[in-house]
């Protein structure tokens, strides 16, 4: 067990170390606001907010469904109090990072061979990922939870393979089945979880060579059974949903690069930008940087990043050492004595390259999506990136003198003051724009979020000076033209609000909200056939949506036609069951009908669902005086 520290055994006490580091790492981000994605995952998903409801999320296993229980969990305990939210992503965190220490640990024992070294390895290894500055965009970014998730259930599958490999009988199938659940149970969080098939495949290989055995029936089989996972995978997701790669269907056509321009832009990304970034993190958070895409494959930076790729890969998997030809040398330099070790030390370097470059194969290939490099990408590749750093580390103080072998326990020091400078950025909004805007300040996002920000803030002078200055640069930005209108209609300036929606429309004809956006202009403006007409389409256009046809019933409700508003308010019913706009939507339609008996059973039906509804609490009052 090795020797005692503070009279805990070594494991226990690392684990002490790595809580307590994390917390004081990221202990500025509990009153951290909301950011951009925040609203499609929190905000915008209905099904999260009735806890009811997880079920019926479970069943949709390709929309990251244990991601979105986690959120309903949060809304539920704790409604939209950011608090709750900042700290379950922060104690995931924390889980991912005790996994990490194990499995650094297993790693070591098996691939070093020093029983001595393997827990300040496995301690390092945790806390270079635990603190990085660079996992500040997938913990302190709330909508960035499924990449710490999907990470602990791939860790947990690994390190309950590699036991496996090793045990005999019911044991070994025991840990086999909980290393398949763990990755089962990561589908339904995050598509990133896919490469662990490669993973263990490698593994296996590696085991085996450092063993010294061979491949027998039963690891081939085994590799083969979890290789099949993935085109199984792929025919259940194309039946299920008609497709396999992802959709992002927050962005249009054009608007996200086409396979062959994405791959090679991601060879310059995964080199010149992610590794920069993990081995240089002294800049700050990297929300939306500008990358320029890639078009041809003779671009001399495409060129140099695929020798790089290569070369990596080619080192990680050649048999023999590369730098035995410096054995013979009496005082070889300092950086060969630090690669070098002899062929025991090779698997570890070998295993944590293979990793980095494997795990990234999902975000950083051909399967285009419209991130082309953030932060939360390298969540789980920094893995790889903690390993190798930690055994550099180690044989670093092995050559220092032993007056200076504190040194390598500096840089998690180190990185823990950059990660607490760096969630400072990320404190609101307007900050986290702000900085985006500094490090890509002619990326049309980055400022079209910076101009919104002021607007959510309410400083509607700032916001409309930002977006006038973004549409003369950014002419044919449809979301831009939306967002100035909205400004307008805050305004009170409905003649502006309505020019700008319409401009919206012409740019972007089949987005359903600038039809909704418009329609509540009509209506503020006293034009309600305009507003029905405008909200009409809106249904048209998402038929399977609540919010155009609630709001579509509300406008009908001024107008009198009461049947139409039944109807509608019925049909939203059938699509979200725990609607409380349609329950009293209905009581209004009742009430008018004369009908209080049924119009007080509705409002009720509503204010259960919004305890403290003032309006429907007097007019269940008035209903029961008369």
């Amino acid at each position: 067990m090795g020797k005692i520290i503070w009279g805990l055994p070594p494991y226990l006490a690392h684990i002490f170390i790595i809580i307590l580091l994390t917390a004081l790492s990221y202990s500025n981000t509990f009153s951290n606001s909301f950011h951009f994605d925040d609203r499609y995952a929190i905000f915008e998903d209905r099904t999260i907010k009735d806890v009811n409801n997880i079920p019926t999320i479970l069943k949709d296993i390709f929309s990251r469904p244990l991601t979105r229980v986690t959120f309903a969990l949060n809304y539920y305990f704790g409604g939209v109090d950011v608090f709750g939210y900042h700290l379950t992503n922060l104690l995931l965190h924390i889980t991912v990072s005790i996994c990490v220490y194990f499995l650094s640990r297993l790693l070591f024992k098996r691939f070093v061979s020093a029983e001595r070294d393997s827990v300040s390895f496995s301690l390092m290894s945790a806390l270079i990922f635990a603190l990085h500055p660079l996992q500040t965009g997938s913990v302190t970014y709330i909508a960035s939870r499924s990449a710490v998730l999907a990470t602990l259930f791939y860790t947990l599958a690994i390190i309950l393979f590699i036991i496996g490999f090793e045990k005999e009988g019911l044991r070994k199938i025991y840990l086999y089945f909980g290393a398949f659940f763990s990755f089962s149970l990561g589908i339904a969080v995050k598509e990133i979880i896919l490469t662990v098939p490669f993973i263990i495949a490698l593994l296996s290989l590696y085991l085996i060579t450092v063993q010294g055995k061979s491949f027998n029936r039963d690891d081939v089989i085994v590799c083969g059974l979890w290789l099949l996972t993935l085109p199984v995978y792929a025919l259940v997701k194309y039946a299920s949903v008609q497709y396999v790669i992802p959709v992002d269907t927050r962005f249009g056509p054009g608007e996200i690069l086409p396979p062959y321009q994405y791959l090679l832009t991601e060879l310059n990304v995964v080199v010149f930008y992610y590794l920069k970034w993990l081995f240089m993190p002294i800049d700050g958070p990297h929300t939306d940087p500008d990358i320029p895409p890639e078009t041809s494959f003779m671009d001399i930076s495409t060129i140099s990043a695929s020798l790089i790729i290569l070369g990596l890969i080619y080192l990680s998997i050649r048999s023999v050492n590369p730098l035995r030809k410096y054995s013979k040398i009496s005082s070889p330099p300092l950086w060969t004595r630090l690669l070098s070790n002899g062929v025991k030390s090779k698997p570890i370097v070998s295993f944590a390259i293979l990793w980095y470059f494997i795990t990234l194969i999902p975000t950083s290939s051909i399967f285009p999506i419209a991130d082309v490099a953030v932060e939360r990408h390298v969540y789980l590749p920094s893995i790889g990136f903690a390993l190798l750093s930690s055994y550099f580390l180690l044989k670093l103080k092995a050559l220092l003198p032993s007056n200076m072998r504190f040194i390598p326990y500096l840089v998690p020091i180190l990185l823990i003051g950059i990660t607490i400078k760096a969630n400072f950025v990320w404190k609101n909004e307007i900050t986290l724009w702000e900085d985006a805007a500094i490090k890509a300040p002619n990326k049309a996002r980055v400022l079209g979020n910076r101009a919104f920000a002021y607007f959510e803030a309410g400083d509607m002078e700032k916001a409309e000076s930002l977006y006038n200055d973004f549409l003369k640069r950014f002419p044919d930005d449809a979301i831009g033209y939306n967002n100035m209108g909205l400004i307008y209609e805050k305004k009170g300036d409905l003649t502006s609000a309505i020019k700008y929606y319409k401009e919206a429309i012409r740019l972007r004809p089949r987005y359903y909200l600038f039809y909704m956006h418009l329609g509540n202009a009509y209506n503020q403006d006293g034009l309600m056939n305009e507003a029905i007409m405008e909200l009409q389409t809106a249904v048209n256009l998402e038929p399977s949506n609540p919010e155009p046809l609630v709001k579509l019933a509300s406008f009908l409700a001024k107008t009198g036609e009461i049947n139409k508003v039944i109807d509608i308010a019925n049909i939203v019913l059938v699509l979200e069951p725990k609607n409380a706009m349609a329950f009293s939507l209905l009581g209004i339609s009742y009430e008018r009908k004369g009908l209080k008996e049924e119009a007080i059973e509705y409002y009720k039906m509503a204010l259960k669902l919004n305890p403290g509804w003032e309006p429907l609490i007097e007019k269940i009052k008035g209903l029961k005086e008369k």
